[in-house]
């Protein structure tokens, strides 16, 4: 049942009368309670008057009504929002997170997405996955022009953004009528945790595209919709005179959207009838908050116009739990707006949150960090202490597990605005007081958003159990010349550029069963390279050149997703070795520092016909346990710094030999890497000699030719010279 509007708790002005005249009647006011009426009744007419003034200097208007919007579009994207079609194993809605009962959020610090059953605090999931972020709530996005905490989508008329970059054209953005909320609507159906499920769940062709390939997700989703002949009718009503075929998934986006802000406007608030005029809209304790709000607390420095946010990024000392985005040392942190803007200085800034309906849409926090919102607006008078002291007990054990240890980092970059901010805590009564200002009269009514049915035939209701009985497919990994570095000798001969190179991963969980098949045109046969300098180190060791070699296909499943233990010396810093190579005692002063990993393994020798320099390779593995031809776990590799008092000067270093089988990789494990954002399938070919000396038993030579990842493209390299010259990293590591 749907939360009703909050009372407001009694002023302190009627429990200051209760407590000084007892019980009374009307009939039983002297002249003493009658001035005190009129002085407090003068003092708040005062004090709105106050606040009226410095709510017009600082531009705070009534949020402006909802554009009309035709009825078919909101009627289309009304059906959308609820129908589990638009997810990869129709499991999960796009209101699952945002449900109208749960005042168009979720109620919870971080939401469970796909995969999950149930609603709100009741929703669970079986293997225990949250989303990394929380889910914000759905109002007046018709006044939003930035989107999602990190305000990866913009749109501001003439230029937008958004992760799809070019894939979104101005041919899309034209159908998007209503800005940042409608190109915002295209982009949970493209994320993993969210909808789009994992990589070979039954059924799901969906979590087959490669994550930067929005298009054909976005045409894949429109192929479904296609087949359900209600929703190509309820399309072209909401489009006249466009046949369903000519549209694409910004008209199923901007429908969403249209809902949204249809259904969603919150408009109808004490505050807003203060702003229209209306002094007696706001009691005494609530114009006190506002009062503070506007002024000493500085509050509207970032709350400010119509939405009550500047639309802007503020890092005000949040913890960091959760999954994360794949960000920091381990993966595991989420760095905000920097994620974005690619600026070190944005690093934990997250959007000003607007702040409708707010009492009634905790928990407060990109990641929940708050559920009081008291306690929330507590934190910002001494942010750093909050931080600091931040009752990690108070998070669900999953949570607990999660809590990163990086508060100084997040100091470090705090937004110097909070300086600014001057309140007590006997004062966050009054601030909370004006936050119940803020919610609309109507909320009840939302329940009647939610329709009985959806055009799927797929239940509204959120019962949907998933079941996977297996997961099975093939990945094509396109591969060329974007995947390397780290020092590597590029090999780039005329014959590749005017070739092509291919790899298919197959796999089936339930047959047990992983398989590489490469194909090569234009592979140069049993060339001879040199490296011009020694790209080794005391830790890794090459050879000076490789004549009359063969070529290996390296695969990494795990990059940079797992831990391993380096020892390092505490009185000179120095590197000793990783715990896989080390034999014999340690120093006593020799200490642990865990640092990720990747992990890779080699598949046998292969080389090109001499005349046509075609190749073929295949390769077979076991799905839950992948070793390589010596049937070791392959090896581990990081770039890391030699001298832990030189932190910046890094170096490649390999375990040498073969790791232990029992540290093999599982399939799984790559497969949930990918669905978290954090990793991905990498497959490199390398020259090698042959037959190998034995410290390259079990890895590459870092000689590399054609490569490609899989699910997105390797961000790190600009090729500093043409395809065809063959070239040597020298520095850098391409990063």
């Amino acid at each position: 049942m749907i939360r009703a509007r909050s009372s407001i708790a009694p002023t302190s002005l009627s429990l200051l009368l209760a407590v000084g005249s007892g019980c009374t009647t009307d009939d039983d006011v002297g002249p003493d309670a009658q001035e005190t009426e009129l002085r407090d009744g003068n003092l708040k007419q005062s004090l709105a008057k106050q606040v009226r003034k410095a709510a017009k200097e600082q531009g705070f208007k009534a949020m402006e009504k909802a554009p009309h919007i035709r009825k078919d579009l909101v009627k289309l994207g009304q059906k959308l929002a609820f129908d589990k079609e638009l997810s990869g194993n129709r499991n999960i809605s796009c209101m699952t997170c945002h449900h109208p009962q749960l005042i168009t959020d979720d109620d919870r610090r971080l939401s469970i997405g796909e995969g999950g059953v149930g609603l709100g605090v009741n929703r669970v999931h079986p293997e225990g996955i949250n989303i990394p972020r929380n889910a914000p709530p759905l109002f007046n996005l018709h006044a939003m022009d930035v989107m999602f905490w990190d305000g990866r989508v913009e749109d501001h008329g003439d230029t937008w953004r958004s992760p799809a970059k070019e894939e979104l054209t101005p041919e899309m953005h034209d159908v998007l009528e209503f800005g940042a909320a409608s190109i915002q609507a295209m982009f949970p159906v493209t994320s993993r945790r969210e909808m789009r499920g994992r990589v070979g769940d039954d059924g799901n062709e969906l979590a087959l595209i490669r994550d930067d390939d929005f298009t054909s997700q976005w045409q894949a989703l429109m192929a479904r919709l296609g087949e359900i002949d209600k929703y190509r009718d309820m399309f072209e009503d909401a489009y006249p005179g466009t046949d369903f075929d000519e549209m694409n998934f910004a008209h199923a986006a901007n429908a969403i959207a249209a809902f949204e802000i249809d259904a969603f406007e919150a408009r109808e608030t004490p505050w807003d009838e203060f702003l229209k005029g209306d002094d007696d809209a706001l009691t005494y304790d609530q114009l006190r908050g506002a009062d503070l709000f506007l002024g000493r607390a500085n509050c509207s420095t970032c709350h400010s116009g119509r939405a009550l946010t500047d639309s802007k990024f503020h890092n005000i000392a949040l913890p960091q739990f959760g999954p994360g985005k794949g960000d920091g040392t381990f993966k595991g942190d989420d760095h905000g707006r920097e994620r974005v803007s690619k600026q070190q200085a944005d690093r934990f800034h997250f959007r000003t949150a607007p702040l409708r309906n707010i009492a009634l849409t905790g928990p407060y926090g990109h990641a929940g960090q708050f559920t009081d919102l008291g306690e929330f607006i507590a934190h910002y008078i001494d942010p750093e202490t909050s931080l600091l002291t931040y009752d990690v007990s108070q998070l669900p054990a999953d949570l607990q597990a999660t809590f990163q240890t990086n508060q100084a980092e997040i100091l470090a970059h705090l937004s110097p605005e909070l300086a600014a901010i001057d309140f007590t805590h006997a004062e966050v009564p009054l601030l909370v007081s004006f936050m119940q200002a803020l919610t609309d009269e109507h909320i009840d009514e939302m329940m009647d958003t939610v329709p009985n049915k959806v055009p799927s035939g797929l239940p509204v209701p959120e019962t949907v159990v998933t079941t996977i009985e297996n997961r099975a497919a093939t990945l094509d990994v396109p591969i060329g010349f974007d995947t390397s570095g780290a020092r590597e000798m590029q090999i780039w001969e005329p014959s590749m550029c005017d070739g092509s190179a291919s790899v298919q991963v197959s796999f089936d969980r339930n047959a047990g069963t992983l398989a590489i098949d490469a194909h090569f045109e234009g592979l140069p046969y049993r060339p001879t390279y040199c490296y011009e300098y020694n790209p080794g180190n005391p830790y890794v060791q090459y050879p000076d050149c490789v004549s009359d070699g063969r070529w290996q296909l390296w695969f990494v499943g795990r990059n940079f997703t797992i831990r391993s233990k380096f020892w390092y010396d505490g009185a000179t810093g120095q590197l000793i070795g990783n715990e896989h190579d080390l034999t014999g005692p340690l120093p006593p002063t020799a200490f642990p520092v865990e640092l990720p990993v990747g992990q890779m393994l080699c598949t046998d020798f292969f080389e090109s016909d001499p005349v046509t320099l075609v190749a073929d390779h295949h390769e077979d593995y076991d799905y839950h346990h992948l070793t390589d031809m010596l049937g070791s776990a392959g090896v581990y590799f990081s770039v890391l710094p030699p001298n832990l008092f030189d932190p910046s000067n890094l170096i490649v270093y390999y375990t040498q030999g073969g790791l232990d089988p029992s540290l093999a990789m599982d399939f799984d494990d790559v497969i949930e890497d990918i669905a978290e954002g954090k990793g991905g399938i990498m497959t490199v070919t390398s020259y090698e000699p042959f037959p190998k000396p034995s410290y390259l038993d079990a890895r590459d030579n870092v000689m590399v030719g054609w490569g490609g990842a899989w699910p997105t493209p390797d961000p790190l390299l600009t090729k500093p010279v043409e395809c065809g010259t063959n070239f040597q990293w020298q520095g850098d590591f391409g990063l």
